[in-house]
């Protein structure tokens, strides 16, 4: 298994540990944590093979949370 690190940008600092959370518990996710030092960004550790990353705006969007992936 490939494992792929991707930032996500989130509008709320607040609603990051939801989205965190509910990235977790998506099957190819492998790590979804917080960067205490940066209030706006998610670290997400997935599986490419079984985990499509673009979808992380649309999983925002179900939580009422708007967010977008950054690209390096």
């Amino acid at each position: 298994m490939a494992q792929v690190d991707t930032l996500v940008h989130v509008t709320s600092p607040a609603d990051k540990e939801r989205l965190a959370a509910r990235l977790a518990a998506c099957s190819g996710v492998v790590a979804s944590h917080v960067a205490s030092d940066k209030p706006n960004l998610l670290f997400v550790g997935y599986d490419p093979d079984a985990f499509d990353i673009r979808s992380v705006p649309e999983i925002a969007r179900d939580l009422g949370i708007h967010a977008r992936l950054v690209e390096l």
